[in-house]
């Protein structure tokens, strides 16, 4: 990595002379901020009274010699945002944190989930705390930023690191080159293994040439999509955003529209696909053209933000299978699922796997298919079924979408719609809780069922259910699982997403806990 490819090519920084390293600087014009726009209906004067600017520097310095030579940026005010994304050594800061902090002495801990919906999730205490008070499920959840206090205060008094570090430390600048080799033997240390070695569930590509082959699987499935295919494929910022950041966002780049753009409040894969359709896919041959002009801006009037936007690649959360490997996309870098950790989270996923109850269906999506199976003899449809739970009166929940006459609780979900799989592990696992511990539940389940009954002219459901004389015995109902799916085009199978097993499991292991079996059955969509 050299100084020139370190840096994007628009980043407009100028270079300074420097002792050490080499300096860029850059000074912003002085504007109104856009919420005087606001304020100006009111008191015009405020917009040429207020004036807001910044500031940003990078100085970059190499370390080491021959092979081991790397390049170090020390970013100042906006700064960072000068630095090609290509450059960055994704996931340093933490290494380093992880390898210099041990498990009681952590501050905060990002996670995120990887679903078609990605759960990002921050906790933080008000002092140094053990890794078991963050209640972080490690086979579940990907570790993406930890902050705490180091065991040696010889290089900082505390960290936090993600992709960059983040340091308080008494600072000699003379000895900037050695700061940023002790931070470099951190990052390449294997202390973290001791107390955090599930980060090596996923482990970092750094193969140039696999993560272009990885890149074009992803490119074929979004083509697919922008012909009217399944795909997997989604979007999601890869932040923490902060509540208040409610934005509207715009899609910019070659092949898609030009013109004024379409705000949107979210970011979703169906509407970024919509925005390629309106456009000129013809012109995006790949997956590194993708890479090199499409961004997400924050919108205004019509217009995008330059200020405020991010690659879309790094947007992308994806799963392809490749030489029996699992890979997965997420924040502009592939992860290769350790065969080890793929191997585990298989097992307890093919236990769960049994015979559908339908094996296929022609219905377009969950509530054609609820429709179908609706005249079954031994279904009853509990489809839409509202019940509280005691001290809950607008819970409202659903005990689950049909109950069978064998005692199965099923709970179904077309698994190629835009709500993630999760929400149904989720609905499962709320309504068995209170069903086996909510006798106010218990007795609204069976009172619905009744009704059902008779709106459906069948009979011997609701004896099924506990009288609130009789005792619930939970090893006598089933919570079962079933999931639409069309089959894997490179395999010809039926299957789930891996993340999507990964969430599978705590649920089910959770709800076993209670008495109940667990059962997945998958549907082949026709």
């Amino acid at each position: 990595m050299t100084v020139d490819t370190a840096l994007k090519a628009d980043h407009d920084l100028e270079p300074l002379e420097s002792s050490q390293g080499t300096l860029l600087i850059g000074q912003s014009v002085a504007n109104p901020p856009t919420w005087t726009n606001v304020l100006a209906h009111y008191s015009p004067e405020v917009r040429a009274r207020l004036r807001t600017q910044s500031c940003s520097a990078v100085l970059l310095v190499e370390v080491g010699s021959g092979k081991g030579k790397r390049l170090f940026a020390l970013c100042f005010g906006q700064g960072h945002h000068a630095i090609e994304d290509d450059a960055i050594q994704r996931g340093f800061g933490l290494r380093v944190v992880l390898n210099s902090v041990s498990r009681s002495q952590l501050r905060t801990l990002d996670s995120a989930s990887l679903d078609t919906t990605v759960m990002q999730r921050r906790v933080q205490a008000s002092r140094d705390t053990d890794l078991s008070a963050f209640d972080l499920d490690a086979n579940r959840n990907l570790l993406r930023l930890a902050s705490g206090t180091p065991k040696m205060d010889d290089f900082a008094k505390a960290l936090a690191g993600k992709d960059a570090l983040h340091l308080r430390a008494a600072f000699d600048p003379s000895k900037l080159s050695e700061m940023c080799e002790k931070a470099l033997n951190l990052f390449q240390a294997t202390d973290y293994k001791k107390d955090f070695a599930f980060i090596d569930h996923v482990q970092p590509v750094a193969d140039r040439a696999l993560t272009d082959r990885l890149d074009a699987l992803a490119f074929k499935d979004l083509e697919a999509m922008v012909d009217g295919n399944v795909s997997d494929l989604h979007l999601a910022i890869p932040d923490v955003l902060t509540p208040e950041a409610n934005l509207e966002i715009g899609y910019f780049g070659n092949g898609l529209p030009s013109g004024p753009k379409m705000a949107y409040g979210e970011l979703a894969i169906e509407d970024y696909v919509d925005e390629l359709r309106k456009g000129s896919f013809t012109q995006i041959a790949n997956m590194a053209e993708i890479k090199r002009s499409h961004e997400v801006r924050v919108i205004t009037d019509g217009e995008g933000d330059r200020d405020h936007k991010r690659r879309l690649y790094t947007c992308f959360v994806h799963e392809v299978t490749l030489h029996k490997d699992i890979f997965v996309l997420f924040d502009g870098q592939w992860f290769l699922i350790s065969r080890d950790y793929h191997a585990e989270i298989e097992d307890a996923y093919k236990v769960l796997l049994k015979p559908a109850f339908r094996a296929s269906t022609t219905a377009k999506n969950e509530r054609e298919f609820i429709a179908e199976l609706g005249p079954e003899h031994h279904l009853l449809s509990m489809d839409q079924t509202k019940v509280s739970p005691k001290g809950a009166a607008g819970a409202n929940l659903e005990p689950c979408d049909f109950l069978s006459r064998s005692k199965q609780l099923i709970h179904l979900k077309d698994g190629h719609a835009s709500a993630p799989l999760s929400h149904l592990w989720n609905q499962g696992l709320v309504a068995a809780e209170a069903f086996v511990s909510d006798e106010v539940f218990r007795k609204g389940f069976r009172a619905a069922a009744k009704k059902r009954e008779k709106k459906f002219t069948k009979n011997g459901f609701a004896k099924l259910l506990p009288d609130g004389r009789s005792k619930l015995i939970p090893s006598e109902f089933a919570v079962v699982f079933g999931v639409m799916r069309h089959l894997y085009v490179s395999s010809g199978t039926l299957g789930l997403p891996f993340f999507s097993k990964v969430a599978l499991g705590a649920v089910a292991e959770r709800i076993t806990r209670m008495g109940f079996s667990v059962e997945l059955h998958l549907i082949e969509k026709r």
